[in-house]
């Protein structure tokens, strides 16, 4: 038992020996250091640590994220933005009773420092000022350069009973004292607007590597642009703060020759960009001798700052974009997965305040309205992103332009039309033709990833993307121009040579012989027209429909704001810089005659009527609400349905009034020449055929609708279905019947002589063709778009359709039928027979089909 005993003291005098060893170093816990994440600690150095960054630096636990979106739909509160005193706040409040037990959680989480990484410091280990430190779940920082100091509430708390308490008492000490005015190389802004006292304030950037603007042709060329005092970047920032208006009180200061904290540098895929704001927290706010007297304080509640992107580079990458505001901002650039481009911003604003509260003792008087100041300005060149320099593309780290120069000529046309189609084109159905069958361009590459042009087997350069629906030739192949991407900028390429670089382009046309080129669009925030590689117009109305003649004269519309009204306008400009007049609106495409170039085009009234404007001139009557009008080649005739009252309609021919209906659908048709017309109208449900302002008599009754009205080659003779019931319909040339049939007939055509007449024929399920009354075979559907064609001599009958099996066919009425994968439906005729194209696979050849 004696022994026991002797153990049992030597063990507890051992303890006490212990314990007065740790007591003399002031605390009875090991003692860890902070030693990272580097900027995570940093933040924690300077009392900026919020739940965002915790979350940014993947610290949170995911169910403080889940905290976070409860307690912003539940109660509107940011809790990202929260620092650990804002949190303590909240969990002290009985309002806050359905958080305060994950609050207290999150606070002990950031109290106890285990969102960082920590070490056992070395005894005896040296330490810099302002090194975190923690012992037995408090922390504190370092106060001076040298061994560890422990403060004195931490020397009590180790021989207190009542640690809890002590730690509490310590958490409800008073806030620091205001700190000093921010970093020393920062500039100085007003802390408010209602009280004297500055501070300062400077951008730190992660990830991100500085340059001189006068060493880097990217902001050489573009620096200007991209900066305040340019006119797109003041109004970019005024849109910015005006949506800000919708939902909070901002006044920001952005007119004048206010400084701000310029950073320039370099990003790089896949490395995070941190930008932080170095202010103080509590910026001195110094009292007058009469508001001492007065009692007068004013308290520091929070800061504000608020980030604007200017511009950036879009793409389907995830860059993980975050902002707080307590000042900081953070993305990772990213390669777009298709063209490879960068993913980022390349411009950042940054703006903050300072949330103050004036006090009259202990008597809130409310909070300070207070200023937005644009503290910095942040812009980040990304090696690869592509940029506008002099109507030229560079690409940022690449001192040649991107796009080409000069002139080319047309692609001469295949010798041998066989070609391997990209899938991609067969897919997308990114296929041209020009009309003669001598030329066929296609899109080659991935659906995402970069393309480039085919045409006539010569492949183009490569470019972001191609748009396929713009690719188009004119009618003999001179001229080929598509729509191409390279980054976010639009250019227009004709004939293999880049043209002008627009951010979008709104329209493009050719004259029919491709000797012009007019295209239009918006360029930096301003709208272009080009006409044939020159700019011809340059306006803040937003530019539309242009159409170019074949002697190099051009218009478009445009569309903008009046200013007296306020209402919006359009009207029509011509390359000559003619403003025509203008108009609530202007519907139809514009339309220039082939042979005197009269332009032609509808404009809507402030009645809503609209008028058929030939030149300028308002031709009468009104169209009412018509959009639709006819016009021969020559310009010798027009045609359209004028509005006479309501539910009294007109066909009006070269200002000629005809018979009154209560409908009438299409304008009238001409002849070749211009002499004749023929259209249909209706009164009441009974329809009627008029051809050359006569109505035609007939002998089947009330005709429920007119179909397919056209006239010979020579304008000698006249043809129209006519629609007998739902189920039934007559087809007639010049009065006299020619066939009868099943359904409704479909692109009546006659045979050059005008000897021979042909038509479509469509049923519920099934389309037949017709020739001289004659029925041809069933199928699944024939293509009425491109009508069918007789042959020069009359004789043969070519049309194209599709079986049930989604095959296309290509047929000779009575005669033979060839089937292929795909055939675009259109045919030319030779001497021997008939040429036209299809694809089998992925072959796209020339076909010939031999005639009698």
């Amino acid at each position: 038992m004696r022994r026991i005993l002797m153990t049992q003291l030597l063990a507890t005098s051992l303890c006490l020996m212990m314990v007065a060893i740790f007591s003399g170093f002031g605390f009875a816990s090991p003692v860890e250091i902070a030693t990272g994440p580097d900027g995570l600690l940093q933040m924690e150095q300077q009392g900026k640590v919020t739940v965002r960054a915790l979350r940014g630096w993947g610290r949170l636990p995911d169910e403080y994220v889940k905290l976070a979106q409860r307690m912003r739909q539940e109660a509107g509160l940011d809790l990202l933005g929260a620092n650990l005193d804002q949190i303590r706040q909240w969990s002290a409040d009985p309002a806050m009773a359905q958080f305060g037990a994950d609050l207290s959680k999150l606070a002990a989480l950031m109290e106890g420092g285990e969102h960082l990484d920590w070490a056992q410091h070395p005894p005896d280990a040296s330490l810099s000022a302002g090194t975190l430190l923690r012992s037995g779940g408090t922390r504190w920082a370092q106060a001076a350069d040298g061994p560890v100091e422990v403060p004195g509430a931490i020397k009590a708390e180790s021989a207190s009973t009542e640690p809890a308490q002590a730690a509490s008492e310590q958490a409800a000490l008073p806030p620091a004292a205001p700190s000093d005015a921010g970093p020393a190389d920062g500039l100085e802004f007003p802390v408010n607007d209602q009280v004297p006292g500055t501070y300062r304030v400077k951008l730190r950037a992660e990830g991100l590597t500085p340059a001189k603007a006068e060493d880097v042709p990217y902001f050489q060329r573009r620096l200007q642009s991209m900066i305040p005092g340019n006119p797109a970047v003041f109004e970019g920032e005024k849109r910015y703060f005006d949506k800000l208006g919708e939902y909070m009180t901002v006044r920001p200061v952005l007119e004048g020759d206010n400084p701000y904290d310029l950073v320039l540098g370099f990003v790089a895929l896949d490395t995070p960009v941190v930008i932080r704001v170095d202010a103080p927290e509590n910026p001195e706010i110094a009292l007058s001798d009469q508001e001492i007297r007065d009692k007068v304080s004013y308290r520091v509640v929070g800061k504000t700052v608020l980030v604007y992107r200017h511009d950036e580079a879009t793409g389907e990458a995830d860059i993980n974009f975050e902002e707080s505001r307590d000042g900081m901002v953070r993305w990772t650039p990213r390669a777009d997965p298709g063209s490879g481009r960068p993913v980022g911003p390349r411009v950042l604003g940054i703006y903050m305040s300072y949330k103050i509260r004036k006090y009259v003792g202990d008597n809130e008087l409310g909070t300070l309205s207070t200023s937005q100041h644009r503290i910095g300005w942040v812009v980040a060149a990304m090696p690869g992103d592509v940029y506008e320099h002099e109507g030229a593309l560079y690409a940022v780290g690449q001192d040649e332009s991107l796009s080409a120069g000069g002139t080319a000529g047309a692609t001469a046309a295949a010798e041998n039309f066989d070609f391997e189609v990209s899938q991609y084109a067969l897919d997308e159905g990114a296929i041209k033709l020009s009309d003669d069958l001598r030329h066929v361009a296609w899109v080659e590459g991935e659906k995402k990833g970069q393309k480039r042009v085919i045409v006539n087997g010569v492949a183009g350069k490569w470019y972001d993307d191609v748009k396929g629906y713009g690719m188009r030739f004119t009618p003999g192949g001179e001229t080929f121009c598509f729509q191409a991407e390279l980054g976010e900028k639009e250019v227009l390429v004709c004939n293999g040579v880049d043209g002008p670089v627009f951010d979008d382009i709104d329209f493009m046309e050719m004259s029919i012989d491709g000797a012009h080129v007019l295209v239009g669009g918006n360029a930096g925030g301003t709208n272009l027209v080009y006409l044939d590689g020159k700019k011809v117009r340059q306006t803040a109305n937003r530019v539309r429909e242009g159409m170019v003649a074949w002697n190099g004269k051009a218009a478009w519309v445009e569309r903008g704001r009046n200013d007296q009204t306020g209402g919006e306008f359009a009207m029509v400009v011509t390359a000559e810089g003619v403003e025509g007049q203008k108009y609530p609106a202007i519907h139809s495409n514009l339309h220039f005659t082939k042979n005197r170039a009269e332009l032609y085009y509808i404009a809507e009234k402030e009645d809503k009527m609209r008028f058929l404007v030939r030149d300028s001139e308002e031709l009468k009557p009104t169209m009412g609400y018509g959009y639709k009008f006819t016009v021969t080649e020559d310009g010798a005739y027009y045609s359209y349905v004028g509005y006479l009252e309501d539910k009294v309609r007109s066909m009006v021919v070269n200002g000629t009034i005809g018979d009154e209906f209560n409908d009438i659908w299409n304008p009238a048709t001409f002849s070749a020449d211009g002499s004749r017309h023929i259209y249909s109208g209706k009164r009441g449900e009974e329809a009627f055929l008029i051809v050359d302002g006569q109505v035609v008599t007939h002998g089947y009754g009330a005709l429920k609708s007119v179909i397919g009205e056209t006239f010979s080659p020579d304008g000698s003779r006249w043809a129209a279905g006519l629609q007998l019931s739902e189920e039934e319909y007559a087809v007639v040339v010049d009065g006299n019947e020619v066939g009868r049939g099943q359904g409704s007939p479909r692109k009546i055509v006659f045979s050059p002589d005008g000897a021979r007449v042909g038509w479509l024929e469509k049923q519920k399920k099934s389309w037949k063709a017709y020739v001289d009354g004659q029925a041809g075979p069933e199928f699944r559907e024939i293509y009425d778009d491109e009508p069918p064609q007789f042959s020069p001599d009359g004789k043969s009958f070519v049309y194209f359709a599709r079986d049930t099996e989604k095959k296309m066919h290509i047929v000779v009425f009575g005669g033979e039928d060839r089937v292929h994968d795909i055939i675009p439906p259109r045919a030319v005729f030779t001497p021997s027979g008939v040429e036209y194209l299809a694809i089998d696979g992925t072959r796209f050849r020339k076909h010939a089909i031999e005639l009698p």
